[in-house]
């Protein structure tokens, strides 16, 4: 556990970014403001206001609810369209922002976050796939799955089929994870490779196997987080598909301790 003065330097760096923020700007997606690029619908905005909500959940401050709306209102716009967000251009990363989507519907009942989030759920209708049934990682990365990519779509899918469509397609998102640990999971090691191309024509791809020859400890860790909220969202009449998603889990971060080092931080790669 951190100490508390850790905790306070977190926490107002935290503050730091909010308060230097906007949806046009964002601090923490940088490389946009540097090279004068106009913000867009993104999946590194969507992980820092699904924080701004855990943060907004753990302390009651409407301010971080309001940060959070207000960012996301920047993009959902009054009918309920997504500015900047294209489904035809098939990259699974653009799924991950719409989670936030179901949080703030629930807490303001308005429907064009509930009309953003069908949008969002018509691209994984129309995502191309590998032939074992996995959503491919972009258009522009034919037959490949990145364990990111399970981060990506898996939670919202398996949320919206929850919440939305009578669970129609809740197994079809476990089918994805089987794909997963059934292609690129290492026999010796039990981590996973990073990616996986069933064409086997990328450079990196494995002519046997398909995989990439590296383990990669942040794609392992957007892994790990899939499994996670994937878990928290799947019904509890789905106890066999819940516990094959945390024993996952579980074996994942037993695999994962020989690659700790002494000071507590995972090797890299």
């Amino acid at each position: 556990m951190m100490d508390n003065k850790t905790n306070e330097k977190i926490r107002a760096y935290f503050e730091y970014l909010l308060d230097n923020s906007t949806a046009a700007a964002p601090m923490w997606n940088k490389e946009r403001i540097l090279y004068g690029v106009p913000n867009k619908w993104n999946y590194i905005d969507g992980c820092m206001i699904t924080a701004v909500l855990a943060l907004y959940e753990m302390t009651g401050e409407e301010r971080y609810f309001q940060f959070a709306k207000d960012f996301v209102d920047f993009f959902v716009k009054e009918d309920g369209h997504i500015e900047t967000y294209n489904v035809k251009e098939h990259n699974i990363d653009n799924v991950n922002a719409a989670r936030n989507l179901f949080y703030i519907y629930d807490k303001t009942g308005d429907e064009k976050y509930k009309t953003a989030i069908t949008q969002v759920r018509s691209q994984l209708d129309s995502m191309p796939r590998t032939k074992e049934g996995n959503f491919w990682h972009k258009n522009i990365y034919p037959w490949q799955v990145w364990l990111d990519g399970l981060y990506m779509a898996q939670p919202f899918y398996m949320q919206y089929e929850t919440r939305f469509n009578h669970m129609e397609n809740c197994l079809d998102s476990i089918h994805q994870f089987e794909n997963v640990v059934r292609l690129m999971k290492d026999p010796k090691t039990g981590l996973y490779y990073h990616g996986y191309d069933e064409s086997r024509e990328m450079y990196w791809a494995d002519k046997e196997t398909g995989c990439s020859p590296n383990f990669w400890v942040r794609a392992i860790g957007w892994f790990c987080m899939a499994l996670v909220d994937t878990a928290s969202v799947i019904d509890e009449s789905l106890y066999y598909e819940f516990r094959f998603l945390t024993k996952t889990l579980e074996e994942l971060v037993d695999a994962l301790q020989p690659y700790q080092d002494k000071s507590g931080m995972f090797w890299q790669v």
